[in-house]
């Protein structure tokens, strides 16, 4: 099928389909006179391969694609990045959308875009270009009627332009540091009661505490993960890469990927996926080389504690002397009474390091105050570095975007090539300290009970006007400040490497990365079970990839999607036996918290589980519930502690250790045994049964149809993850629902386990003669559009049943797809 669309998106065009302007009333228009052509070729699971002569009409394609399936998320992210939220949906509870708006303010975001277009590259600066374009003329196209179904009709979905795109992506690269602190930003006010704090500063205030963990969670514990392998020629059957792409990112939300196939003739052709609105390939392969990435824990930004002029609280000690802190007004859009809109104005902080915040716990006093400074600060570099990864040929070309541009945000890069070159590397911003700075830390973080805070929560907080903790300028780096690339981790081998989301240390059980600086974590320490996971993997423990040990495409599949999970397979059978060593009528009435439980089943069924987290697996929802259910902590699972191993983390033997399941105590209750008939109480007591299958307990809700869902959660070693989070999206588009809670900690409901995050884009490649062979599937399908069929097809009909499906890249392929549409693009 083919069929012809000619656009036009002058402003009259909107009025007249029915979308609303801005205020601005040049903004649905061109930003310059120019035409755009593109032609998109829609596959099967709502695929489009945009082709286009140069970088502006492929961005122009891939925009008016891309509208289709999430017009609603992007033009919600829009609207946060231009300090719109309270304009369109008021001030939000506890005024969380006005603070929203202040903070996107105070962090500059549009301010550095507006200054940092004119240095950008021109194949960047025609993307963004060619990016508004296609997305304005797609509302044109269709108005506000025609709106994926989550905004239809919305007034709020506006047009944007090139500005507006490159402030997003600066919003983007704060996802990992001051994006968390927008009402932090917003409430800065000194103690003069011009504006009272919204927390006391008393550590012994439980509300104040528990608001404090609630902001530094997304820094403390990401929700957002990934596996990344990248395979080179010695384990590999054909004697090309292979690269394994299994990310862990939210279903919902600015989070959510999309994926698409992005060719110029003669210049680009890559494949993959991309977070909402962005005007490249994120993760994905060309004809040459594929990659991917993990979200790294390297810290994005450090705190700093100001020493306050007494009698002034907005100057504050620099070396010998008082300083000013800069102030700015800001001024943002609120409905006022009658919903008439109105202005609110707002003056906020900075100091030599950034904004200033007023948090719950570190709040802005008398004495003291708090900043921060940003490594991702202005990172005009991210689609640069982005453009320089997509157009690479080799691992020279690829690591040189890494080097020249250095503009990876906050993610690990793991890499393969036809010729079987695999390559690591955390290149991603990170503040560069000197060792005397490392020192003065640890002596900080024991005697200030701040920094001791903000280091319990993942952060780091200095000193602030101390010249020993300002950030160390060195050749190389993108930012005077940042590690420069040659400092970073890297490693390249002929085997392996992977990530799992720790950090460089064991990249290779066989070659430990150590000495690299301390701001990339701590080396020859306790690795996750889910770390532990993909490494028994890839040393083929359990003969994933056959007696040869070589790497296969099917194999790749297999361990992307067998859900095996490390804790079970070390110490499952091992908790069966010793339950099914009890009297028979000590198994069927277990003693636990003051009643019996029927441990039968529970012990028959953990007899018999491979370990495995698939859709026919009996066993999964009761281990879940063993491991996760509150009698043992991250330390008991990691190692760091005796609750669950009898043989603690080894350092000399980090992928086996720790092992062997605790003893039972010589006398009174045994705390294993306890755990597990807690665990089978919770389910039966919630109604499901302990032989039920996996497939049948836990799901994805896809309108009103719920589709099973392979996985298990972090502190299970599960390789494919499985969870529910409330951390994603906005005000403006409707979330999945999660049902009455049963176990917060497990997430189990009354109907089982909602599933809203984990195994999101799935890829595998392998080089074969020197061509890419891949399969894929989008878990939670293409579109966020409910009438369109690419809304459920890949989670019912792929993901639903626990395989993968073939990737369309040659033009054969593309052209034997039995669900093609040609679609050719232009303006005007």
């Amino acid at each position: 099928m083919h069929a012809h669309t000619r656009l036009s998106f002058a402003l009259a065009a909107l009025l007249a389909t029915g979308c609303p302007a801005a205020d601005d009333d040049d903004s649905a228009a061109p930003t310059e006179e120019r035409a755009y052509s593109a032609q998109v070729r829609w596959t099967s699971w709502g695929v489009p391969h945009i082709v286009a002569d140069d970088w502006g009409s492929l961005a122009f394609g891939m925009a008016h694609a891309h509208a289709r399936d999430h017009a609603c998320t992007l033009a919600d992210q829009m609207m946060r990045v231009k300090s719109e939220q309270a304009r369109w949906f008021g001030r939000g509870p506890n005024d969380a959308h006005v603070d929203s708006d202040f903070g996107w303010l105070g962090l500059g975001v549009m301010e550095q875009a507006e200054a940092g277009f004119s240095t950008l590259e021109p194949e960047v600066a025609e993307a963004l270009r060619g990016y508004s374009a296609g997305f304005n003329a797609y509302l044109a196209e269709v108005g506000a009627g025609g709106l994926p179904s989550p905004c239809r009709g919305a007034e709020w979905v506006q047009p944007f332009d090139h500005i507006d795109l490159l402030a997003y992506y600066l919003s983007l690269g704060l996802r990992g540091s001051g994006g968390n602190f927008l009402g932090a930003v917003a409430q800065a006010s000194p103690p003069d009661g011009s504006r009272a704090p919204r927390y006391s500063n008393d550590l012994s205030d439980p509300e104040a505490v528990a608001a404090f963990e609630q902001m530094m969670a997304p820094i403390r514990d990401p929700q957002w993960g990934s596996n990344g392998w990248g395979i080179g020629a010695d384990d590999s059957a054909s004697g090309g890469g292979l690269l394994l792409s299994n990310t862990h990112f939210p279903y919902e939300g600015e989070l959510r990927w999309w994926e698409s196939h992005l060719t110029i003739p003669g210049s680009i052709n890559v494949y993959g996926a991309s977070l909402v609105g962005v005007t490249a390939i994120n993760i994905g392969f060309n004809e040459d080389i594929a990659w991917t990435h993990t979200v790294s824990g390297t810290p994005r930004f450090t705190a700093y504690m100001l020493d306050l002029e007494p009698g002034d609280p907005t100057r504050y000690l620099v070396g010998d002397d008082y300083v000013d802190m800069e102030t700015r007004e800001y001024t943002i859009t609120v409905p006022g009474f009658g919903g008439d809109l109105t202005e609110e104005t707002r003056t906020l902080y900075r100091s030599q390091y950034g904004p200033v915040i007023n948090a719950p716990i570190v709040g802005w006093t008398e004495q003291v105050a708090f900043t921060f400074r940003d490594a991702n600060d202005n990172n005009l570099a991210m689609l640069p570095t982005w453009f320089g990864m997509n157009k690479a040929t080799d691992l020279d070309s690829f690591s040189a975007a890494h080097r020249d541009q250095n503009g990876i945000p906050w993610v690990h890069t793991m890499y393969a090539d036809a010729a079987g070159r695999s390559w690591y590397t955390d290149s991603a911003s990170a503040p560069n300290l000197s060792s005397a700075a490392w020192d003065g830390y640890d002596a900080f973080v024991e005697d200030n009970t701040f920094a001791s805070l903000f280091a319990d929560n993942g952060a780091i907080l200095l000193p602030g006007g101390d010249p020993t903790y300002e950030w160390v300028e060195e050749p190389g780096a993108r930012e005077p400040g940042l590690v420069p690339f040659s400092n970073a981790p890297s490693l390249e081998r002929t085997d392996y490497v992977s990530n799992a989301n720790n950090n460089h240390w064991l990249t290779n059980s066989q070659q430990p990365l150590v000495g690299l600086d301390p701001i990339f974590g701590a080396e020859g320490t306790s690795r996750s079970p889910r770390t532990r996971m993909n490494l028994m993997y890839l040393d083929n423990v359990g003969g994933s990839a056959g007696e040869d040990g070589q790497w296969t495409l099917a194999e790749l599949e297999e361990a992307a999607m067998g859900s095996r999970t490390s804790i079970a397979e070390l110490i499952s059978g091992q908790v069966a036996a010793r339950c099914n060593a009890l009297d028979g009528s000590v198994l069927a009435a277990y003693p636990v918290d003051s009643t019996t439980v029927d441990l039968t089943d529970t012990c028959s069924a953990l007899a018999t589980w491979d370990g495995r987290y698939a859709l026919d697996s009996v066993g999964p929802p009761v281990w879940r519930e063993f491991i996760g259910g509150g009698d043992f902590v991250r330390d008991d699972v990691w190692g760091d502690a005796g609750g669950l191993f009898a043989v603690p983390f080894d350092p000399n033997d980090p992928v086996a250790t720790p092992n062997t399941l605790a003893a039972a105590p010589a006398e009174g209750p045994d705390p294993i045994l306890d755990a597990l008939a807690r665990a089978t109480k919770r389910l039966t007591d919630t109604g499901i049964s302990i032989t039920a299958p996996l497939g049948e307990v836990q799901f994805q809700q896809k309108g009103d149809q719920r589709h099973p869902v392979i996985g298990g959660r972090e502190i299970e070693g599960a390789i494919a993850i499985s969870d529910f989070t409330s951390a994603s999206g906005g005000p403006a588009l409707p979330r999945m629902p999660q049902p009455e809670v049963v176990n917060a900690t497990t997430d189990l409901t009354v109907d089982g386990y909602a599933i809203n995050r984990g195994n999101s884009f799935i890829l595998v490649t392998q080089f074969v003669d020197g061509a890419p062979q891949s399969r894929a599937v989008m878990t939670y399908s293409q579109s966020q559009d409910a009438d369109r069929d690419s809304f459920a097809d890949q989670s019912a009909e792929v993901y639903g049943l626990g395989t993968m499906r073939d990737v369309a890249f040659t033009e054969e392929e593309i052209a034997a797809d039995p669900n093609l549409v040609v679609e050719d693009l232009a303006w005007p």
